[in-house]
């Protein structure tokens, strides 16, 4: 992909992850303020439950889907791109069923489980509940990073990010305000519009999937993959998607177990914040791992060096900004959910630190997946998980929160130094920490220094937060577009309507 191309893709990427990360934040204030600190902990552990039973019956097929048409592509093959998604779907489809059936019979067994004696009949109920959704769920994953590579970056991101957020935020919205509902209420109306979509995504593909089969006969068995190939691949990210998934929901849910539900509401809430700041790590990954894969296919590692260095230094351009925001006016951003959630920001504090980390590092997990590596990332999320469920387990029931923070931190500084020294060492590919340290000045400085200061002068209001936003979002524009030379962003600033002719 050309560097214009790959731009254009990235901020379309960026666009809808911004709009699903401001979705998301917009569906936790409305729990926050309208079930309290309590019902938000139920709400996310409903729905901490269901993501890891749709991620991990995923069996981390996106990554094959990806790393397989990219192969084709980067070769110029044609007739082969049906099969691989074929090879997904028909697996995905059969195991999400079969363990659709089993929630169902051993509903009653989960809820004692997964709940408190008080909830337990509840949470099977809720069970039940959830179980017509786990095929949707499942199979809607597979089927929209499909789109991204038979329809494009725009189709995909319509659908994943912005559509899919949509709706579930109206059905949200509209079950807690006017039918009133309770926690369990309000996850069943985030249930509802899977479906939906999952038919609108079937329609999107169709097409291009059925040019595609019509060209079956110009492949051959020497230039495309099989089936058995395609779940070797496969195999290590079914285990590492789950992997992932658990290690990113299982903090909430051992919360909820070992202290109160109103402490995993807080958690929650802050994991959110901290994880809307992800979106450029999202955009980034769908817009460039596809031509990952195709270099490092093509062993071509000095050109994957230079490409991963360009989209990091974007990365912590467009990400830390946000990160530092939370730092430095954290209790005004977390007054938004509710006056409960404000004492979280010691922990949020500690998050923002280790997503900085994460950012600066790069797309390492991208690497290492489509670099045919995902048997080493099984071993780190297997590593990372171990460490966070043990963390927890020890630090939790004496430290609540903050325990939980402290857990994060170390998660994610061994996942990351683990993955960089294989990707750094073992894969050829130089993550050039040096050119990182001048694109960390900017955020550092005007979000950092300039969110400090708002608050100690100003206080923790959303106006003092709103008004802040505007004027240090102004200042650094200013300072991204005077310095754009220095920063190597001047393609970034090109794909810019009005400004792009000065850049």
């Amino acid at each position: 992909m050309k560097s214009e191309g790959l731009a254009k893709s990235g901020l379309i990427s960026l666009f809808g992850s911004a709009f699903a990360a401001l979705a998301a934040l917009l569906l936790t204030a409305i729990v926050g303020n309208t079930l309290g600190a309590d019902g938000t902990g139920l709400f996310f552990q409903a729905m901490g439950i269901f993501t890891i039973l749709a991620q991990v019956l995923r069996l981390g097929t996106n990554s094959g889907i990806v790393r397989f048409i990219a192969e084709q592509r980067a070769f110029h093959r044609a007739g082969a791109e049906w099969r691989i998604v074929m090879f997904a779907v028909g697996p995905v489809a059969v195991v999400s069923g079969l363990v659709s059936l089993a929630i169902w019979l051993l509903a009653d067994a989960l809820g004692e489980w997964l709940a408190a004696p008080r909830d337990a009949a509840a949470m099977a109920d809720l069970m039940r509940a959830m179980v017509p959704y786990v095929v949707v769920g499942a199979l809607i994953g597979v089927l929209q990073i499909a789109a991204r590579m038979l329809r494009g970056v725009t189709a995909f991101t319509l659908l994943q990010s912005i559509l899919l957020p949509a709706s579930r935020l109206l059905t949200v919205l509209l079950a807690v305000s006017v039918a009133g509902v309770g926690a369990w209420g309000a996850f069943e109306a985030w249930l509802l519009p899977q479906p939906f979509w999952l038919v609108v995504t079937l329609v999107v593909i169709a097409a291009p999937f059925v040019r595609d089969l019509r060209r079956r006969r110009e492949s051959t068995p020497g230039t495309r993959p099989t089936m058995g190939e395609f779940w070797r691949f496969n195999a290590p990210r079914t285990v590492s998607s789950g992997l992932e998934t658990a290690l990113e929901w299982s903090d909430v849910l051992i919360i909820a177990a070992l202290a109160s539900p109103s402490a995993a509401g807080v958690y929650a809430v802050i994991t959110r914040a901290v994880r809307a700041g992800g979106v450029v790590d999202k955009a980034m990954r769908v817009a460039v791992s596809p031509t990952i894969s195709a270099l490092l296919a093509r062993e071509n590692y000095a050109e994957s060096t230079r490409l991963h260095t360009k989209v990091v230094r974007a990365m912590i351009l467009m990400n830390w900004p946000f990160y530092m925001l939370l730092i430095s006016m954290g209790p005004a951003v977390l007054g938004i959910f509710g006056s409960e959630f404000r004492s979280g920001w010691g922990p949020m504090v500690l998050l923002a630190l280790a997503m900085m980390f994460q950012t600066a590092c790069g797309m390492l997990q991208s690497i290492l997946l489509q670099g045919g590596k995902s048997t080493w990332q099984m071993y780190n999320k297997a590593i990372a998980l171990a460490v966070s469920i043990g963390g927890n387990l020890a630090l939790v029931p004496l430290l609540g929160v903050w325990g939980a923070a402290i857990t994060w931190v170390i998660v994610m500084l061994a996942d990351n130094l683990i993955a960089a020294v294989q990707v750094h060492r073992l894969m050829h590919v130089d993550l050039q920490p040096s050119k990182l340290l001048v694109p960390m000045l900017p955020p550092v400085l005007i979000f950092g220094g300039g969110g400090l200061l708002f608050t100690w002068f100003a206080g923790s209001s959303l106006l003092v937060l709103l008004v802040a936003g505007v004027v240090l979002c102004a200042v650094y524009a200013a300072v991204l577009w005077l310095f754009r030379h220095a920063l190597h962003i001047e393609t970034l600033w090109r794909r810019i309507p009005f400004l792009g002719r000065w850049a």
